[in-house]
């Protein structure tokens, strides 16, 4: 599979929790693996996807650190620091990608230039609203489904150039 459909399979696996009762599947330490591997065949293109997959790596440090870790300041903190982490993997992964189009695509230059900053906004206002005070008529149900659609939007893309361009070593 070429290393950016891997990597947009693993960004959409990130995305799948499976609830099972009072049971959780969570497919974040899988999509993470699968982010890493794809970033990693595709670090002698760009210093961007080096910063990808290093922060795909840290972001598979930190669910195992979420997954065994027992004491809950600990969860909280590494909780906080994937979300950063997710955030810069996702800006980090646009500006490579960016990078890397021709000129004859410049409806992925401007898809990618609104995800790049669009999905980390939207993260980072529904991350201030969880801990500050709603400011009274802000809808706060539309914030999670824009992250879940850019993020979507984003594999897609990511699907996409896989196809088209050849970013092997």
């Amino acid at each position: 599979m070429p290393p950016l459909r891997l990597a947009a399979v693993g960004l959409l696996l990130v995305l799948v929790e499976i609830r099972l009762g009072s049971v959780m599947l969570s497919l974040d330490l899988v999509g993470w693996v699968l982010a890493a591997m794809g970033m990693n065949q595709l670090i002698d293109l760009d210093k961007s996807f080096v910063w990808a997959r290093n922060l795909a790596i840290t972001a598979l440090v930190l669910e195992l650190v979420l997954f065994i870790s027992p004491i809950a300041l600990i969860n909280v903190l590494a909780d906080v620091f994937l979300r950063l982490v997710a955030l810069a993997f996702v800006y980090c992964l646009c500006s490579a990608l960016l990078q890397r189009l021709g000129k004859r695509d410049q409806a992925f230059g401007v898809t990618l230039q609104v995800l790049r900053v669009a999905i980390p906004l939207v993260t980072l206002l529904g991350a201030a609203f969880a801990v500050l005070p709603v400011p009274a008529g802000v809808p706060m149900g539309w914030l999670y489904p824009i992250q879940l659609a850019g993020t979507v939007v984003l594999a897609v893309v990511m699907w996409l150039l896989g196809s088209r361009y050849s970013f092997t070593r």
